[in-house]
């Protein structure tokens, strides 16, 4: 306002100067000389007059003031604070006891008042400071809801006081709202039957525990009548596993340690059942702010509890069924083996939701079976439910995109007491890969059988062993690392065009099945033309993707095995019969009806001390491969390690 009126004024002195200067050098000084004057007059009768109320100086109030004004907080006997500002500067016991912040005053000092409030009286909380600050305040009270440290609200009349000798503080005094006491004129018989008619437990407990009060439905609840209940422990009602708990957690609360209590505990009625409750106390305080025991209340949960047990071993066996790598079932015993439950592992088993396959809502499961194992399937299920046997049995089934997998069944059937067959449980797993590793496994032992090539695991053996003789002194040898992988491509071409015409011819099987025929009758012949190398001082064996490895232990193919003299006659002797072999295996193949070149690199490792197991002398020959390889087809290369 001040700033207003100083810029009006020079406004005023400006216009004059410029208005006067229109009139003569004599206007000029007087009419700025006047407006002065008036406004000096106008400020001066304004000061005068009984509306005018100067700004009012507020000092801060300091550290002993601040201090005074929390002594005479705590000697206040009903709850108490004192505010600076909207912020609390002190706060008694009293007050902390109330809002359960017994203890915790750092917690409440220093934080604003409305922090305290519940939200709808900060308006109220806003009045009653405008009406503080007044001169007269004598009306500055009202009723305020408190929010306590658990989140209840508790109604309170508040008054406002300003302290004098310390300026800008209040202090705030709270008493219990009039309208929130029981009518005076009101029986206290009349209030008791009240209680006495909820099917809630209400107790008041001594500081000791003991029962000072409790209402009728502890009778219904527990079966113990109410004069015998009344002076003894609590915990009596209780299980003697959960009396020691109790008994603690009452204590503490009596003595102010804990708050509220809140727990599930076994209690045990008049004819020995035991049954659950939920236990929820608080310390009793009076107005004045004194702990007089326990305040609390006793709710059944038996059953919901129950419900919940029940509910989690749900939980339990979902979790369980969704882990297992597998379906698990229940059907009819039907030719279309109708489900009436399919577990969630159907999605992964066969791509199929279980609503999909339960009633056979979208398709039955036992249309999913292959066709050639379908009589095979019902004739092992009914011999064994006939004997009332579990039966295990492997099969092959349909995934949602139509291709066969192998699945391996384990199952029962469920009957009743007159033996009458109500359902069959099982389970299904899948089994391909295992049923693909036995069929590599056939697969190769017939190959070896067919070519007189050793097994992968002998070859092993024999190059472990000769290795180690080789190095305690033993004649030197050589490990040729053979690879022909380069024909895969051209076999599986022409396989694809050999499957699609047998396809075509519709003559055969499935086309797929003549493809890798026709892949097999190719490295039949590829190695066949092992011949330089197959007499009794080598051995060969076929590794995998048209790659073979050859022990030599005898240089000179078909004549009497000797030693070497030493490395220099051992390079060239090796280098022959590689070159014999490459010579032998380059030969042109005809697959389908086409020539087609098989390209051949061949690697050489050298028996040597470096070498720590067989393995280091695979990798080497293999190595060595691999530059052949990178120089051309036809190539041989020494392993230089």
């Amino acid at each position: 306002m001040t700033l207003y009126v100083f810029s009006a004024w020079m406004l005023a002195l400006l216009f004059a100067a410029v208005v006067g200067s229109w009139h003569g050098a004599d206007t000029v000084v007087a009419l700025p000389a006047f407006v002065a004057a008036t406004g000096l007059l106008v400020l001066v009768l304004a000061r005068r007059l009984p509306w005018y109320v100067g700004a009012p100086h507020r000092p801060e109030a300091n550290a002993q003031q601040v201090q005074w004004a929390g002594q005479l907080c705590h000697n206040i006997s009903s709850p108490s604070v004192t505010i600076q500002g909207q912020q609390i500067t002190f706060a008694n016991q009293a007050f902390l006891a109330l809002l359960n912040y017994r203890g915790q005053a750092d917690q409440v000092v220093g934080l604003p008042f409305t922090n305290l409030l519940h939200p709808v009286d900060h308006g109220r909380f806003a009045a009653l400071l405008a009406r503080a600050g007044n001169a007269d305040a004598a009306d500055a009270d009202d009723v305020l809801r408190l929010v306590r440290s658990d989140g209840s609200a508790l109604k309170m009349r508040a008054s406002l006081s300003p302290l004098s000798s310390v300026p800008g503080s209040l202090l705030i005094q709270f008493s219990p709202d009039a309208t929130m006491t029981p009518a005076r004129d009101a029986p206290e018989g009349a209030m008791t039957s009240l209680l006495d008619q909820l099917d809630l437990v209400l107790f008041h407990a001594d500081a000791e525990g003991r029962i000072v009060y409790v209402n009728r439905a502890w009778e219904r609840l527990t079966g113990r009548s109410l004069a015998d209940s009344r002076g003894r422990p609590l915990s009596v009602a209780l299980h003697p596993e959960d009396r020691d708990a109790v008994d603690k957690s009452l204590a503490a609360l009596a003595g102010g340690q804990s708050d509220h209590l809140g727990t599930e505990v076994r209690m045990v009625n008049g004819g020995g059942t035991v049954f659950w409750v939920l236990l929820r106390a608080q310390g009793c305080i009076e107005p004045g702010g004194d702990l007089v025991g326990v305040l609390g209340t006793l709710t059944e949960v038996t059953r919901r509890r129950r419900g919940e047990d029940m509910g989690s071993s749900r939980r339990y066996l979902n979790t369980l069924l969704a882990n297992v790598p597998g379906m698990v079932y229940r059907g009819r015993n039907d030719p279309d083996w109708t489900m009436e439950f399919v577990s969630d592992g159907s999605m992964d088993l066969i791509g199929y939701e279980p609503w999909e396959l339960v009633d056979n809502h979208r398709i039955a499961f036992g249309s999913l079976i292959h066709p050639d194992d379908r009589e095979f399937v019902w004739a092992q299920v009914q011999a064994n439910l006939a004997q009332h046997k579990p039966y295990q049995i492997s099969y092959r089934i349909a995934d949602v995109s139509g291709n066969y997998l192998w699945v391996w069944e384990q199952g029962r059937g469920v009957f009743s007491s007159q033996d009458e067959l109500l359902a069959i449980e099982g389970f299904i797993t899948n089994v391909s890969e295992r049923r693909g590793a036995e069929e590599k496994a056939r697969r190769r032992m017939w190959f070896e059988a067919r070519t007189g090539m050793t097994s992968r695991a002998i070859f092993d053996a024999l190059l472990a062993w000769t290795l180690h003789q080789s190095q305690i002194g033993g004649p030197p040898f050589a490990l040729l690392w053979v690879d022909v992988s380069g024909l895969s491509s051209a076999v599986s071409v022409r396989g694809s065009e050999v499957a699609e015409q047998v396809l075509a011819s519709g003559v055969a099987g499935p086309g797929s099945l003549a493809g890798e025929a026709a892949a097999e009758q190719v490295l039949a012949t590829v190695a066949r033309r092992f011949r330089p190398v197959n007499y009794p001082g080598a051995a060969v064996s076929y590794l995998d993707n048209y790659q073979f490895v050859v022990l030599l232990t005898d240089f000179r193919a078909g004549e009497t095995a000797r030693a070497l003299a030493g490395s220099n006659e051992l390079i060239p002797a090796v280098s022959q019969l590689a070159g014999r072999l490459v010579q032998e295996l380059s030969a042109p193949l005809s697959i389908g009806g086409r020539e087609v070149s098989v390209p051949v690199a061949v690697g050489i490792a050298l028996s040597d001390q470096r070498y720590i197991g067989a393995e280091a002398m695979l990798g080497a020959a293999r190595r060595a491969a691999t530059q052949a390889a990178e120089l051309g087809p036809g190539h041989c290369e020494f392993a230089d390690e």
